[in-house]
């Protein structure tokens, strides 16, 4: 989900929490690389959905990953950019056939998708020419933005980097509302091949706003750059407001110059488009290790033309209630510790990941606290399949809104405290980093939700 904090300091998105008042970041800019000056944002073509015959709220569809010629790999054929757009709306009962075409065993994993673990299996690999098919509904709520990508362990890097990835948009009832009916609804999927992170598949393309305010859906689908985003006009900051990080809406907009999106999350933002001009959307200098050793560079990613007399929308003033989860009345408090063993290998509790091991155990219906520290040098982005959590403090700052999110970026040496309600069904499922070749080098954990009480241990009963 799109991580709020920015540096080492309490920053929502680039406006620090001040006694209660958002007060604007002052950052200063620079225009060292080239402009975004490439083609049109590109338009993703959409997944082929049908509706069997007497079953009008199911959408059936089908993906296959596939080689897509020159070491490049593709769900469905498409190329060279992502694959096909799932969208789809909350209430539907979702039937998505997948097929291995490849020629080393792979998966499908919709990326925070609500699901129960037996359907997102990510423990299943199937070999080449094996199928399955992922059957659930998508519950009130739900709407947001978010993407499939493989979960074959030990292989997700290589696969991810050759093009397997495409994004899923849910919608819900208050996207008819006209706050975000008519506003000009833009993705923007930013993977990588070789040196270059594209968006959409193409090198810094340019939007044309089609109305005065414009929905900036953002997707971090590269296989390991942190990316810190900001609007700027000449070479300024320009605010935008949040409305969604990855698993849902907010209860309102909140303001920000800038965003950091770790290796999976997303963030829907609203941005003001009725002044005549140009906009950049640059990812800036970021800082992965704590030495200050790796960063990224200040870059425009992408442009946004914006013409004269469009009509002015109003900033929606609420979106949807978010739940307040009690932490008083958490069965258990754990604390996972993110680090690396020196000989090539990232860890979770000093283990690397076994296939045949359960990590944890919780009892479905029960509400946990999990503090995920990282003693690595260099920041983790956090995945918990399944189950959606809360992030209640950071360092112990509390956290200044609620949301639901599934990814949450871990700096290095600092301490995340999560709220993890286990709802719904239970089973076997996986936690891990989502920098690719982390997950690939053993920082993955098994978690098992079970009925009734959970054992007292946080491991599994044997082989810990």
């Amino acid at each position: 989900m799109a991580d709020l904090v920015s540096r080492r300091s309490l920053i929502i998105g680039g406006v620090v929490a001040t006694a209660g008042a958002f007060v604007p970041l002052v950052r200063t800019l620079t225009s060292a690389d080239a402009p975004a000056d490439g083609p049109p944002l590109p338009e993703l073509p959409e997944l082929d959905l049908k509706t069997p015959q007497g079953e009008p709220a199911t959408r059936t569809g089908a993906l296959t990953a596939g080689s897509a010629g020159a070491g490049r790999l593709a769900y469905n054929g498409t190329g060279p950019g992502p694959g096909p757009l799932l969208r789809l709306r909350e209430g539907d009962r979702v039937r998505l056939a997948f097929r291995n075409d490849l020629d080393a065993p792979s998966s499908l994993h919709l990326h925070g998708v609500p699901m129960p673990p037996a359907t997102d299996a990510p423990l299943t690999h199937l070999a080449p020419g094996q199928s399955d098919v992922r059957e659930f509904t998508l519950p009130p709520g739900s709407a947001s933005t978010y993407w499939y990508h493989p979960h074959a362990h030990g292989d997700v890097e290589r696969q991810l980097l050759a093009g397997l990835a495409g994004p899923v948009v849910v919608t819900g009832p208050l996207d008819d509302q006209p706050a975000l009916r008519d506003a000009d609804d833009r993705l923007l999927m930013f993977t990588r091949t070789g040196r270059d992170v594209l968006v959409n598949g193409a090198t810094r393309p340019v939007i044309t706003a089609r109305a005065g305010r414009t929905r900036l859906r953002l997707l971090n689908a590269t296989v390991g750059d942190h990316l810190l985003l900001a609007l700027t006009r000449d070479d300024k900051p320009t605010t935008a407001h949040l409305i969604a990080p990855d698993s849902g809406l907010l209860e309102r907009p909140v303001p920000l110059t800038e965003i950091l999106l770790a290796p999976g999350e997303r963030a829907e933002i609203l941005v003001e488009t009725t002044t005549p001009g140009r906009l950049t959307l640059r990812a800036l200098p970021y800082f992965v290790y704590g030495s200050g050793g790796q960063q990224s560079t200040d870059r425009p990613m992408a442009g946004i033309d914006v013409p004269a007399d469009l009509r002015p929308l109003e900033l929606p003033t609420s979106l949807l209630p978010v739940e307040k989860v009690d932490p008083a009345t958490a069965v258990r408090t754990r604390r996972l510790l993110l680090d690396a063993d020196g000989d090539g290998f990232y860890t979770i509790d000093g283990r690397t990941f076994a296939h045949d091991r359960v990590d944890l155990r919780a009892a479905r219906g029960t509400l946990e606290i999990w503090e995920v520290e990282n003693t690595h040098s260099m920041d983790h982005p956090f995945h918990l399949h399944s189950y959606a959590v809360q992030v209640l403090d950071r360092d112990g700052k509390a956290e200044p809104f609620r949301a639901w999110r599934d990814t949450i970026n871990i700096p290095t040496g600092t301490t995340v405290r999560l709220a993890v309600p286990f709802r719904g069904e239970g089973g076997r499922t996986v936690y891990h980093c989502h920098i690719a070749a982390h997950e690939d080098l053993g920082m993955m954990g098994i978690l098992e939700v079970t009925e009734g009480n959970a054992r007292s241990d946080e491991g599994p009963a044997s082989g810990r």
